[in-house]
């Protein structure tokens, strides 16, 4: 069993240790030799910039760190986990090897360096550095999971099965662990274990969705399969795999249509799905829509020339569409492959009749007699049905026509089971998550908007007017999606911005606030907010009225506070988490303050009441927030996040149709995830 991709991994940002400000990136222009850096502050900003998924401006931090201190363990720690989350898992090994070498005691750096190695297929390697993790943390529940999965990568099963029982026995809450014992369960064929223990599994956890895939795959009732697929891709609409084990589910209670909708819903997402393409083809074939199931087939040959499976099916449409030369050339290659297989002749023998070659067709039709009056070789030998697995033994007879046919679905293995990183530290990406839905973020300004951003469209007169007169470097958007920093240029040309900057205000007698502005915007570039915080006081000090340094100060101190707390407000299925600590409802009024002061300079930035609701949601106050939302839609009627998050507000306080209205308004205003939502609100 293969780990998770990065895509799919929950990656949790470890607090931090110390609670200092952060560091200025650019102090080297004033500091330049290494060891007068401040390497725990730019240690901070990188965390900051790991939590926040930043991967690559993360290792330009954690470089600067290193080039400095190079004995240091945690910043090639940090760095690893940057690495592993770009794929990068021989570098993620390198530096836990690093971190592991200056500090054998973090049993961190062992976990992630037994998660990269897992990734590269070095499993033994993998199950020692688990197993030293351990030593270090017996029994810690996220440790004893890698190291079961990874024993089962290795061919330990038995060991596997010993680790599964000493975790359950200790955490038999945890229903990650039902699931993966499950799947060992299965690669034994045990399927009565493997039921047992996912039924377990969604006792603890309705919402765990490999249990919910996989115990369709067992059930033999097609009704109840069905409706654990449909919870399944309720909670997961995205995931390909579930629409296509979920067409087959319909195709067998014999829903054809809806079958066909989830077949072309993942071929619109992955055109190249090969299991998607076959199936619709199939689907298309019953239906006699054999110009269509044609193009499927060609398409799927286009992308492996030699599949046996589509030949053969190729050769049926184009006999029923009387193409005879066509489609006796694909049987000819069906015959060629498999010279004992009874469908083959069959097939060619009503080709050869059908195009007027009676003697041929007759010989034909005596070969497929002879097979099918004769014990088959090999008829306990199955085609495998994973779409990962398409080769067939050319010298098996056992190969039938309906192996050739049967509708595939895609193994849930392939998905793999949810898997974290054991520190509490590490973040996790909510899209990666089965239980909960984040609210829309709040608004900022940035100098990035990410591609297909829905809210860049969105008007802050202030901000129209800086652009206009190119006040700044660069152009200003205004987001609640602030992308990645993915080029190591750009970020190294903020870094040099700052540089410039400090040389400019350091040089001034009377420094000026758009000076100050431009550097925090920098400065929230590259995820230092505590200083982007402190140059935004500057410039409320200078220009009191300038409405946009409030709002930006408000964002500052809400990646400052999410940073450090590591919090984030979650739509569960029926209420959200609000529990507030004295310091976080602090930064939650200081917060609030800044936008009240924005609103009162400019009562017709949207974006600032938005903001404003979406904080007292995270005060538990759902009725203002309500109010907020409302006036920012009155203002800004195709403000999509608007209408999500109050539709929450609204279903978390009964008023169900209200919500209904306001998710299905953000789904058709482009946030996508308002549709999951209502699935969930309807059940």
């Amino acid at each position: 069993m293969k780990l998770p991709s990065p895509q799919q991994i929950t990656l949790k940002l470890a607090k931090a240790a110390k609670t200092a400000i952060f560091a200025i990136i650019a102090i080297t222009a004033i500091f330049p030799a290494r060891a007068q850096l401040n390497t725990d502050r730019i240690t901070d900003v990188g965390r900051n910039a790991l939590y926040f998924e930043d991967y690559v401006l993360a290792i330009q931090h954690f470089n600067q760190v290193i080039a400095a201190k190079p004995w240091l363990a945690e910043p090639y720690y940090l760095r690893a986990i940057a690495k592993y989350s770009l794929e990068d898992f021989v570098g993620a090994e390198l530096d836990a090897s690093e971190a592991i070498d200056r500090n054998p005691f973090l049993p961190d750096a062992w976990e992630v360096r037994g998660v990269a190695r897992q990734c590269q297929g070095k499993n033994l390697e993998a199950v020692g550095d688990y197993q030293h993790a351990l030593s270090l943390l017996p029994y810690n529940r996220q440790l004893l999971f890698s190291a079961a999965l990874a024993q089962e990568d290795a061919g330990l099963t038995a060991d596997a099965d010993s680790t599964y029982s000493i975790l359950l026995e200790n955490y038999p809450q945890f229903d990650n662990g039902y699931v993966g014992r499950a799947q060992l369960h299965l690669n034994r064929q045990d399927t009565v274990s493997a039921r047992a223990d996912l039924d377990r599994a969604l006792t603890i956890n309705p919402n765990s969705v490999q249990a919910l895939s996989l115990r369709a795959a067992l059930t033999k009732e097609p009704q109840e399969a069905l409706a654990d697929m449909e919870r399944a891709v309720t909670l997961q609409p995205d995931r390909t795999y579930l629409r296509v084990n979920r067409a087959v589910a319909r195709y067998r209670v014999g829903d054809l249509n809806g079958a066909l909708a989830d077949f072309d819903y993942v071929v619109e997402l992955e055109p190249t799905n090969y299991a998607a393409l076959f199936n619709r083809a199939m689907l298309r074939l019953e239906l006699k829509d054999n110009d269509r199931a044609l193009r499927d087939l060609n398409r799927l040959l286009s992308l492996r020339p030699g599949d046996m499976r589509t030949i053969y099916n190729r050769a049926i449409v184009l006999y029923e569409k009387r193409d005879y030369d066509a489609a006796l050339a694909d049987a000819d290659r069906i015959v060629e492959a498999y010279p004992d297989m009874f469908a083959a002749y069959a097939l060619r023998g009503q080709i050869l009749r059908d195009s007027g070659h009676s003697s041929r067709a007759m010989a034909d039709f005596r070969r497929a007699d002879q097979i099918a009056h004769r014990p088959a070789k090999n008829h306990d030998k199955s085609y495998s049905s994973d779409s990962s697995d398409n080769s067939v033994n050319p010298e098996d007879s056992g190969i039938t026509a309906n192996q050739f046919q049967t509708l595939l679905t895609i193994d849930s293995e392939n998905e793999q089971i949810e898997q974290t990183f054991n520190t509490a530290g590490l973040r996790g990406r909510i899209q990666d998550r089965t239980t909960a839905i984040e609210l829309q973020p709040i608004y900022q300004l940035s100098y990035y908007s990410a591609d297909g951003d829905v809210s860049s469209s969105v008007y802050v007169r202030a901000i129209n007017e800086l652009n206009a007169a190119r006040a700044l470097p660069y152009v200003v958007y205004v987001t609640n999606n602030v992308p990645a920093l993915t080029r190591e240029a750009d970020a190294a040309r903020h870094f040099a911005d700052i540089q410039q900057l400090n040389s400019k205000i350091s040089s001034s007698a009377e420094p000026a606030a758009l000076d100050y502005f431009a550097r925090a915007m920098d400065y929230m570039t590259v995820r230092d907010y505590d200083h982007a915080l402190a140059d935004l006081d500057r410039v409320i000090a200078l220009t009191p009225d300038f409405a946009p340094a409030y709002l930006e100060r408000a964002a500052a101190r809400v990646m400052i506070q999410e940073s450090q707390t590591g919090r984030t407000t979650e739509v569960t299925d029926s209420h959200t988490e609000t529990r507030l600590s004295a310091e976080t409802s602090l930064a939650l009024n200081q917060i609030m303050a800044d936008l009240d002061q924005a609103l009162e300079l400019d009562p017709l930035m949207a974006i600032a009441h938005y903001n404003r609701g979406t904080i007292l949601l995270r005060m538990g106050a759902d009725a203002d927030a309500i109010d907020s939302f409302s006036r920012a839609i009155e203002i800004e009627p195709s403000l999509g996040p608007a209408y999500f998050n109050r539709g929450y507000a609204r279903f978390n306080r009964g008023n169900r149709d209200g919500a209904v209205a306001d998710i299905s308004r953000a789904g058709q205003l482009g946030i996508h995830s308002g549709y999951n939502l209502l699935k969930r609100m309807s059940q």
